[in-house]
């Protein structure tokens, strides 16, 4: 009769350790999505107020060529979020050669004419550092017809993205 009931204990020990088991392996999965829907959004997120922020410059140039108040090409070295009339809430301000940057923020770096954004949830996540995305600040020339035939020299502010070659060369975005 003993050995009935020890077969019985095993038995329930063991379905024990099965549902346990599986419920590890399902709240693994279901954070493993919860990570790369957060992972998504904030690379969503970003694109979009990387748009804007291009957008925002392109009307901007457009708009001091309208008025024909042309403007010279130290622009570039000006915060392009403080030329706007809009500031993206996680925008932490102007980025020093000392300080690092922090996860889920907007900088503007003086010295290279960076835009930069240090993602929260890319790289996997856990301790893994991830690269941030930077774009240059740059004055393109515009040839606009009217313009042209005004004699002046225009220009747009455009964003263009920093290759990871030259990231990996600057000491300025290592923790």
């Amino acid at each position: 009769m003993r050995a009935d009931y020890d077969s019985i204990h095993t038995v329930r020990l063991s379905r024990r350790w099965g549902w346990g088991l599986a419920s590890l392996i399902l709240v693994g999965v279901l954070v493993s999505w919860g990570w790369k829907m957060a992972e998504v959004s904030e690379r969503r997120a970003m694109q979009a107020t990387q748009e804007n922020l291009q957008t925002s410059l392109s009307h901007l140039s457009a708009e001091w060529v309208a008025k024909d108040g042309v403007r010279d090409q130290s622009l570039v070295t000006q915060n392009p979020f403080g030329l706007l009339r809009w500031m993206p809430d996680n925008y932490c301000g102007e980025l020093d050669e000392k300080l690092s940057v922090e996860s889920g923020c907007w900088y503007w770096q003086p010295s290279h004419s960076w835009v930069i954004y240090q993602p929260r949830f890319a790289g996997g996540g856990w301790g893994r550092e991830q690269m941030p995305y930077v774009w240059r600040l740059l004055a393109v020339p515009r040839q606009d017809l009217a313009v042209m035939q005004a004699g002046r020299k225009a220009f747009a502010l455009e964003l263009e993205a920093v290759t990871d070659a030259e990231l990996a060369t600057t000491k300025l975005l290592r923790n």
